[in-house]
This record gives C-alpha cells, structure tokens and sequence, in this order.
C-alpha cells in the first residue's frame, strides 16, 4: 500500500514539471500566421485561352497558416486562404484554397511553397483550383517582448481551372500582399 501511495505521490509532483516542458516545447516549434488583410489578383494566364482570355479578379480576404518546426528552421506548414471580389461587374469572385507546404525560417522571413487546391466561383462557373504556390513573409516589429510580432506577406499561386465551363479561364496565376500577424 505504501509503494503505490508513493508512485501516486511521485506522479503528481513530477507531472506539473513535465507538463511545462512539453508545453515550452510545442511553443518554441509552432508557428501561426494570420494574415488579416489580403489584397491581389487572379488574372488568366495567357491571351490564347480560349474560354476567358481577358478574365482578371480584384479581391481581398485573409489567409491563416499554422505550422510545427521540425528542425533547423524546417516547418511543415497547412494554409487556407479566402479571397473574394471583383471581376468585370457586378458579379463576385470567390476563391477558396488550402495547402500542405514546407516552409524554411531564415531569422525574421519565412519563406513556403508547396502544392494548393481549392475552388474558384464567378457568375455562376466553377472550378476547381489545382497548382502550387510560393510566399514569403517577413516579420517587421514585435508585439511586446515575446514572439508576437507584424508580418507582411507576398504570395504568388499558378493553378489550373479544373472543371471551368464558361466563364473561368483554363488556366491562371495570383499575386496577393497581405498584413498580419505571427506567432
């Protein structure tokens, strides 16, 4: 009775301590951006598309990415981003697209790539977005003495339109520049 009142006894004082070291851990390797605000562009990718040759959408939205570093300034980072807006009257553009990247710190910029998919909407067409995407963000003042800082973000998207039928292009790229910020 006496041994299991001590590992009972040694359990509870101990796992406080672990709990905090496991809690300091996964704080120095995560990594979460919210981009709050995000304005740029969809534009076909070429004057030869036979379906919308002059197709370009002006949108704003916002973006989140949440990552773990695995090492070395090394993250596996998933992304979602929510564009909507303008493309040629009164009808609205909406894109939606989530990631898996690797992304690669160097000090205060982060750079990420990888694959995208999401789904493209405008007057009624559809498609799905298949394609990659690069970014970089840089962290430009801290929020008080901890991790919390600004960040401007810069991201570029070349994707296929799947499934476009009338008025989505075939293909086309993104630019978007973004603020937000990061922990």
């Amino acid at each position: 009775m006496t041994a299991r009142v001590a590992i009972a006894l040694a359990v509870l004082l101990l796992a406080p301590s672990v709990a905090r070291a496991q809690a300091a851990w996964l704080r120095d390797r995560l990594d979460v951006e919210w981009v709050v605000a995000t304005g740029g562009w969809r534009s076909a990718m070429g004057a030869s598309d036979a379906r919308a040759p002059g197709f370009d959408a002006l949108a704003g939205g916002g973006e989140f990415a949440l990552g773990l570093e695995v090492g070395a300034g090394l993250a596996i980072v998933g992304d979602g981003r929510v564009l909507a807006g303008e493309a040629g009257g009164a009808h609205t553009f909406f894109e939606g697209l989530g990631s898996l990247a690797l992304q690669l710190r160097l000090g205060r910029v982060r750079l990420r790539g990888g694959p995208a998919a999401g789904q493209a909407k405008w007057r009624g067409d559809q498609a799905t977005l298949v394609g990659g995407f690069v970014a970089a963000s840089i962290d430009v003042f801290p929020l008080g003495s901890g991790r919390l800082s600004t960040t401007v973000s810069l991201r570029l998207d070349i994707d296929a339109d799947v499934g476009a039928t009338t008025f989505l292009p075939d293909a086309s790229a993104a630019l978007a520049l973004g603020l937000g910020v990061r922990y």
